[in-house]
């Protein structure tokens, strides 16, 4: 390894009390976001993120950094900073935003408190570990910014769990012009890069009947009232029979098109009244290969078939996406990630889909890697901490690499 950068990790290692207290800051500073139920309803009025967005622009200018709020409204800002010279771009971007705290946590979510070497606290390894991250990553790379060959933009990003396409967040940024030549994003784990996302398809479906009072004889005897709730059993019946092609993809071994209906549904208005409305919703991961077109057209061909008064309803469609195991990005972070790790992570797809699919779909390539833990989207999340600095040192060698040397073409 280079003078430079074991002077980068000497400068990370100093600090990294510091980032942990700045953590644990984070993590007690609350983001949940009410809206992962009902993402369409999300409002850009509301301060989900507020906080957390302040939290992390103080530090950026405490370090010495000029950060900017660019968002769709002074409310819900997402926070910018860009850092270098001239030349490629590298993005960090990860959102601020965590999921609402489930049941049965045995410690405060928002305690951020320490035990045996894990910090616990709801996003503290879905994201806000790898946020501190980027932070004391660029504090580290101060001192060296005559070897960067371009800039670093870093982005903390609103509204990103409720569905991963939010025109709040990252959406509203690439809109706005920040784009780059590659893309990091911070999801947690450091085993494989992740080189893409499973697409997907989410969609609700109402079903209509005819309500009427259980106690009238027209019931009993059959001649009024259609219960919604049973005839949507017959669509819930209907929809496990469909087949999907389960043909294997290179970058996604071992996965499959999973269509799982129904996630939530509601019915019914009274308990002495026949429901006349059922509404249920649904949600499917696909491989590359499976068009939004095609989803349809199989659902619909199920339930034509039933008699059933139905509406089906798109919710939103991501589409599979991935890049090339030999992007310069992926390889770069892969040796990086050898030598502060004494290990090789695998490269491959995900399962669940993030940001990076608006990335890739705009021809920048991306990548997830983030910091080690447990618990995300649970109860008891916590994140390593020395996986914390690993990461951060990671992403700071992988930045200097990428920016300091010229690419192949």
């Amino acid at each position: 390894m280079d003078e430079i950068k074991l002077k980068i990790i000497e400068e990370i290692e100093k600090s990294k009390d510091e980032q942990i207290d700045f953590l644990q800051k984070l993590v007690k500073t609350p983001s949940a976001n009410p809206y992962v139920k009902n993402p369409l309803e999300s409002n850009p009025e509301d301060p989900v993120e507020l906080q957390v967005a302040e939290l992390i622009y103080n530090k950026l200018e405490e370090i010495g950094l000029s950060p900017k709020f660019e968002g769709i409204s002074p409310s819900r800002p997402n926070v910018i900073r860009k850092f270098g010279r001239k030349g490629r771009t590298l993005i960090f971007n990860g959102h601020m935003d965590t999921v609402l705290p489930t049941p049965g946590w045995e410690v405060d979510p928002f305690s951020g408190i320490i035990k045996d070497g894990k910090l616990y606290g709801l996003g503290a390894l879905d994201m806000k570990s790898a946020l501190s991250s980027y932070i004391f990553m660029v504090k580290a790379l101060l001192r060296f910014e005559s070897e960067l060959n371009g800039k670093i933009i870093l982005q903390f990003v609103v509204d990103e769990e409720p569905i991963g396409a939010s025109p709040f967040g990252t959406r509203y940024l690439l809109e706005k012009g920040y784009v780059g030549d590659a893309a990091i994003i911070g999801e947690p784990g450091t085993k494989k890069i992740v080189i893409g996302n499973r697409g997907g398809y989410r969609f609700k479906i109402e079903v209509f009947g005819e309500a009427v009072h259980t106690g009238l004889r027209e019931w009993e005897e059959k001649k009024k009232g259609l219960n919604a709730i049973l005839e949507m059993v017959k669509v819930i019946n209907a929809l496990q029979e469909i087949e999907f092609p389960i043909e294997e993809h290179p970058i996604f071994p071992g996965r499959k098109n999973v269509l799982t209906f129904p996630t939530i549904i509601e019915g019914g208005k009274a308990i002495n009244v026949v429901p006349d409305y059922c509404i249920a919703f649904g949600d499917m991961r696909i491989l590359p290969g499976i068009t939004k077109e095609y989803i349809e057209g199989k659902i619909k061909e199920k339930l034509d078939k039933l008699g059933v008064k139905y509406k089906l309803t798109p919710i939103i469609y991501v589409p599979p996406t991935f890049i090339k195991p030999d992007e310069p990005i992926v390889q770069i972070l892969k040796n990086n990630a050898k030598t502060i790790l004494k290990r090789e992570p695998i490269i491959e797809g995900s399962g669940a889909w993030s940001d990076m699919w608006m990335f890739i779909e705009k021809g920048i390539p991306t990548v997830n890697f983030g910091c080690d833990g447990e618990g995300a989207h649970s109860k008891n999340e916590y994140v390593d901490i020395k996986s914390v600095i690993d990461v951060t040192k990671i992403y700071a060698l992988t930045a200097i690499d990428f920016l300091r040397f010229e690419l192949s073409p």
